[in-house]
């Protein structure tokens, strides 16, 4: 009986990264890997790694922007329309929430297996922090 072993693939980070894969998409903490690679883009694993803290910064950035948006815009609409701007601004918030626990655990999910997955929109505003 022979045993037939398929090569293992080489990841595109070393092991020790995987700290800073995951608070790349960890919120603000996202500046951590951003900042810490950004001079060691030289080495192909390390530009992993900090190719995902730029998309994590840019993901963080939007929900925070879009966090400040929906605060203002859910008072207005509450002030304005106390029960229909109430359940509204309910569903704005679980919305925003959604896509940005979505797109970190996407993001975990593709940095951890070793793909970089550009996401929409965001992809954009990341490639700013260049």
């Amino acid at each position: 009986m022979s045993t037939t072993e398929t090569p293992v693939a080489a990841k595109p980070y070393h092991d020790d990264d995987k700290v800073h894969l995951f608070l790349a998409y960890f919120g603000i903490l996202s500046l951590i890997p951003f900042l810490m690679f950004k001079d060691k883009r030289s080495d192909p694993q390390k530009e992993f790694v900090y190719w995902h803290g730029r998309q994590g910064l840019a993901l963080s950035i939007v929900v925070i922007v879009l966090w400040f948006v929906l605060m203002i815009f859910s008072f207005v609409v509450s002030s304005a329309v106390p029960i229909l701007g109430g359940i509204l601004s309910c569903l704005l918030w679980l919305c925003l929430m959604v896509v940005g626990l979505g797109g970190a655990i996407m993001g975990w999910i593709k940095a951890f297996g070793g793909q970089k997955w550009e996401m929409p929109g965001i992809c954009k505003i990341a490639e700013m922090f260049k």
